[in-house]
Parts: structure tokens; C-alpha cells; sequence
């Protein structure tokens, strides 16, 4: 990161919870992998692939992905914070 600046990057992820599928949002400050962003978001205590770059939880009920990450400015951030979209 330049300058120590902190980046916005924006991960969308595809969760599988049996015959349901969820899409949920959290905000970064840094790039990760896909495993390390699902490992932090899920509180993941092993790497379990299903397959390439989709997880299962810790009891391999569920599994998730992350669908997308992209970097955002800081008012799109902020913009998300305020609609309590992200945290």
C-alpha cells in the first residue's frame, strides 16, 4: 500500500447453507486470498476445500465463496457504512 493508505476493498461473498444460497458484504483494508478472506469472515479453523476456492464451514454443513473483491474509494465506503451494509 503507498504511503501507508489504508484501501477499501469491498468482498462479496456466495454462501451456500443447504438448499439456500446467501450473499453477504464486508469491507477490507487489505487484499487477501480468497481462503483468507472466507477464513476471516466465517471464523474458518481450517482450510476445507469443496472444490477450488469454495470452503466448507467448521462442521461441513455449509460452504462459502467469494463471489467478487473490488477496491472502492473512501466515500463509497463510507456510503456503505452509513446504509449499515458493511461494517
Amino acid at each position: 500500500m503507498e504511503g501507508g493508505q489504508v484501501k477499501n476493498i469491498l468482498v462479496t461473498f456466495d454462501m451456500q447453507m443447504g438448499e439456500q444460497e446467501h450473499i453477504a458484504y464486508w469491507l477490507f483494508n487489505k487484499p487477501k486470498s480468497e481462503y483468507q478472506y472466507c477464513k476471516h469472515y466465517w471464523s474458518l479453523k481450517k482450510k476445507n476445500e469443496l472444490k477450488e476456492n469454495v470452503f466448507w464451514d467448521n462442521n461441513e454443513e455449509n460452504t462459502i465463496k467469494v463471489y467478487s473483491a473490488e477496491t472502492i474509494t473512501n466515500k463509497q465506503a463510507k456510503t456503505l457504512k452509513d446504509l449499515r451494509i458493511v461494517y
